[in-house]
């Protein structure tokens, strides 16, 4: 059965570009055009990890070549393709493709030395007036906040991840319509990819999403039934005097009785000086978080695939990010944040400098620190015991030249 499964999802890739195929060969009557961008990035690194007994440093090299092929064929018909190749100096890995079909590849895959290529995008939009449908690999993007998206039920995403601001794509079927008022109804599928012959488990989602403007606000309210969960949730986007005030929140209604139902929620502002100062400050409650700093492992925060229903590790959250110009190609910025109950602070300096349109360099520090004081009770080496949160210390820092095309 298993088998049988990887077949048809092979197969469901097959027809997808068959379908690419035969639009192109009928729009050829028609103009066609196609597009090509993207980008080209060097990234070193130099990572310290420290902690009770333990203490070691990594350092590594990625170059990252994105490319993004658009193709726009008769009058409502568009196609989206966006690879990821990678490669990677020294240790460290690469996230496993858990889509519908498994669109990676490493090319080499050694200890010190890997190559690896992701599809993150493939998909097919048919657009005509007020209706948009696509499938594929895509971004469905219902976040309204700024740094905590509690509505984002598709893509979650970490923000310390600075290297991958396109965020990842999900396998769906996708139904939008744009009314006249500012309102939109968005209707998402994404079909099942869990395989297993013994365990019924649900991993399918479809989800709705509905966008209204009322008294100056953007609101938006969402339903979905959420792999095991019904999710109930909204978000709004609007102003206090000259402020940016956003927020989401999401209820997770456990369909399974041993688990208890979860919320997510997330609100901030914003406010930008007339000299380009602008400051953001920002809250997440997340009701499964931990409160306990014996539960939390620091090197779990830095891990790029999350959940709406657990964003960051801590219950109550708390972010303040500021940037200014000093010239104006050259900007700085920083970000601190602090996890209540664990303990957990991130501090993370950048200054970034454009050198031409195309060009542009950036130098960012990322510092995970949480307060090891707990550690005294736990079993030093030497015991029968391995001591708990071993890593108290996290020090990156990062150079970036990047290309784009």
């Amino acid at each position: 059965m298993e088998k049988l499964l990887r077949i048809l999802k092979n197969k469901f890739f097959l027809f997808f570009l068959l379908i690419i195929c035969c639009i192109k060969l009928q729009g050829q009557e028609k103009k066609t055009e196609f597009t090509l961008g993207g980008y080209i990035t060097y990234l070193p690194s130099y990572l310290e990890f420290q902690g009770l007994n333990h203490q070691e440093s990594q350092t590594n090299h990625l170059i990252h070549n994105r490319l993004n092929i658009r193709g726009y064929i008769q009058e409502n018909f568009s196609i989206g393709l966006e690879l990821r190749n990678r490669i990677l100096f020294d240790e460290g890995e690469f996230n496993s493709d858990d889509g519908y079909v498994d669109l990676s590849h490493y090319f080499v895959n050694d200890s010190k030395f890997k190559i690896h290529s992701m599809i993150d995008r493939m998909w097919l939009k048919y657009q005509k007036e007020k209706i948009e449908i696509s499938v594929g690999r895509q971004r469905v993007n219902w976040g309204i906040n700024t740094i905590w998206n509690s509505n984002d039920l598709f893509n979650a995403y970490n923000f310390i991840d600075f290297d991958y601001i396109e965020r990842p794509g999900s396998d769906v079927i996708r139904f939008q319509y744009t009314g006249d008022d500012l309102s939109s109804l968005d209707i998402v599928y994404k079909p099942s990819t869990f395989i297993n012959q013994t365990i019924e488990i649900n991993s399918s989602v479809i989800a709705a999403l509905y966008k209204i403007n009322k008294m100056g606000y953007d609101f938006q309210f969402l339903l979905a039934n959420y792999y095991d969960d019904i999710a109930l949730g909204g978000g709004w986007a609007g102003n206090i005097k000259n402020a940016g005030f956003k927020g989401e929140i999401t209820y997770f209604i456990s369909e399974d009785s041993a688990e208890e139902n979860s919320t997510s929620l997330s609100t901030s502002i914003d406010y930008s000086f007339k000299n380009g100062f602008y400051i953001l400050a920002s809250h997440l409650y997340n009701s499964n978080g931990f409160s306990d700093p014996q539960e939390f492992n620091l090197q779990a925060v830095t891990q790029n695939v999350l959940s709406p229903k657990n964003l960051m590790p801590s219950k109550n959250s708390y972010l303040i990010q500021a940037s200014a110009f000093i010239t104006p190609a050259i900007n700085t910025s920083f970000t601190l944040l602090y996890g209540e109950g664990i303990n957990f602070f991130f501090f993370s300096p950048n200054i970034s400098y454009e050198i031409n349109s195309s060009l542009d360099a950036s130098i960012i520090g990322q510092f995970f620190y949480m307060d090891d004081e707990f550690n005294s009770n736990i079993p030093h080496a030497g015991t029968d015991f391995a001591p708990i949160n071993t890593i108290s210390r996290i020090n990156g820092y990062y150079a970036r030249l990047k290309w784009s095309f």
